[in-house]
């Protein structure tokens, strides 16, 4: 793992097509790798490649395990225990993230140098913009995988933090062993203005790119979605307000209806309520990693349930209420899991994500990634209103739109102040367990972790060991792990940031 982020060996990707479904057939080196549009092109497609990767597998049930949805099975096999004890140092488990972001944003640097190097005088008005969407792709790349570095590797943003360390921003590909060259960690305050920057960089790129439900490819909604995201992070509740609210507010993206539409999302990926639904193909061999660290744990051919993961009494009996539809389609209850000592019934086990057939087989759980769901920016809506003050009452509407469409027989939110907040927590919470939300949310309202003391069926969880403090594990706000180490390997390649490892480990 020595020299993360600097000894990338960059490779173009030889295609034939413009089109995603059109998958690399070779690769060539980086000199001269982009000399033509459609060298850019193909270049693109690759940050696509990137943008799916490191937005399933791991990459998303590393925080959720950490969370406090899940306890582990007796039969887990200590998989993913380090993230459910906060066992962490600077070699595991978050490692795997920090390599996949910056060599995404390594890539992503030596596109956009490249294309601003090429001659573009014999180019056409449509060439210059198919280019002009080659860079915009590359910086949203950049500003999506720097907003993923500063979630786990730097304090939340605000004003106690600012001039704490944030990221290294990377702005050129570096070429592997030039380390007098390589960057130090920019503040937090700085980090965050660069993933501004790039984000509106590559709005100003992408504007005749227009949203579509569903889309395999970035679109200006995409852009929209993320810098709702990124001002709610920050606090800035006016722009959080303004980007989310015109994508709601537009109809453009209809949320479910029904239990049919939302098994047809979430098994057949049908792509509605999604902004972005990242292209997947299982005759090209070109398949996303799974979300089910075996939260289901089901074996067609014996027809036992076994699974590493099971969700805590308060998810399974306590988040959802009667009619909601997210709890009837990713929940299947009155299950008989069975474990080394026998067996249990009547568990409630997550299936969020069940696989998609077309994909593989049921036991593979393989859907395609839906990084940005409508859903989320009428939950960005609610909190910006909630927490801007005096607009308690228009954030309540928010939250009847979403959960007029979720709950059958809904009733409406009249609620106001700490009420409304923690209404509204508990919304993400039901909307988007699985999703790689939790920790992150938990880490920015600043209120610690609970303990997991109370799972379904005590007889089935694994207690031994110190899996046994993991249990009854309260973190609370000021604990030092909600701020991830940076790899051991990258701070032994890389003397600018020798001295710069977060407190604590």
């Amino acid at each position: 793992m020595k020299k993360i982020i600097l000894s990338l060996a960059v490779l173009a990707l030889l295609v034939t097509s413009c089109n995603l479904d059109e998958q690399p057939q070779g690769v060539i080196p980086k000199e001269g790798s982009i000399v033509t549009v459609e060298d850019a092109e193909g270049w693109m497609r690759y940050e696509y490649v990137f943008l799916r990767a490191y937005t399933a597998g791991s990459m998303i049930y590393t925080s959720e395990i950490a969370s406090d949805f899940f306890n582990p099975c007796l039969d887990y096999g200590n998989r993913e225990g380090s993230e459910y004890r906060w066992d962490w140092n600077s070699g595991s488990p978050f490692v795997d993230i920090w390599a996949g972001a910056y060599s995404a944003i390594n890539h992503a640097c030596y596109a956009i140098e490249s294309v601003e190097a090429m001659d573009k005088t014999s180019l056409d008005a449509s060439q210059v913009q198919r280019l002009n969407k080659v860079l915009g792709v590359a910086h949203f790349v950049k500003a999506y995988f720097g907003l993923k570095l500063l979630e786990y590797y730097a304090p939340v943003y605000n004003s106690a933090n600012k001039d704490k360390y944030g990221i290294m921003l990377v702005d050129f590909h570096r070429p592997s062993g030039d380390i007098n060259s390589y960057p130090g960690r920019s503040t937090v305050e700085e980090s965050y203005q660069w993933v501004v920057d790039n984000a509106k960089q590559a709005e100003s790129l992408m504007t005749l790119y227009g949203g579509k439900v569903g889309s395999e490819e970035l679109t200006i909604d995409v852009i929209h979605a993320f810098q709702a995201r990124l001002a709610l992070y920050m606090g800035n509740w006016d722009e959080a307000i303004a980007k989310s609210t015109a994508l709601v507010d537009g109809g453009k993206y209809p949320l479910c209806q029904d239990q049919a539409e939302m098994t047809a999302l979430w098994t057949n990926d049908s792509g509605q309520e999604c902004l972005l639904q990242l292209w997947a193909n299982a005759d090209q061999n070109s398949l996303p990693s799974t979300n089910d660290p075996s939260y289901y744990g089901y074996t067609p051919s014996t027809g036992l349930y076994k699974p590493d993961w099971i969700v805590n009494k308060w998810v399974a009996s306590g988040l959802y209420g009667t009619g909601d539809l997210r709890f009837s389609t990713w929940f299947k209850t009155g299950v008989t899991v069975t474990v080394t000592i026998g067996s249990a019934s009547g568990i409630t086990l997550m299936n969020k994500f069940p696989g998609n057939p077309s994909l593989g087989n049921e036991t593979q759980h393989l859907q395609k990634i839906k990084p940005f769901r409508i859903a989320e920016q009428y939950l960005i809506a609610a909190e910006a209103f909630a927490r801007k003050g005096g607009a308690d009452a228009v954030a309540c509407q928010y939250l009847d739109k979403l959960g007029s469409k979720r709950i059958t027989s809904y009733h409406e939110v009249s609620l106001t102040g700490d009420a409304l907040l923690e209404y509204i927590k508990e919304e993400r919470a039901r909307e988007f367990i699985g999703e790689g939300f939790r920790w992150f949310d938990l880490k920015r309202w600043g209120q610690g972790m609970s303990a997991r003391p109370d799972p379904q069926l005590k007889a089935l969880i694994h207690t031994g060991g110190s899996n046994a403090a993991a249990l009854n594990l309260a973190v609370s706000a000021s604990d030092h792990r909600w701020v991830a180490p940076i790899p051991v390997d990258e701070l032994a390649a890389n003397p600018q940031i020798r001295d710069q490892q977060n407190p604590g480990y």
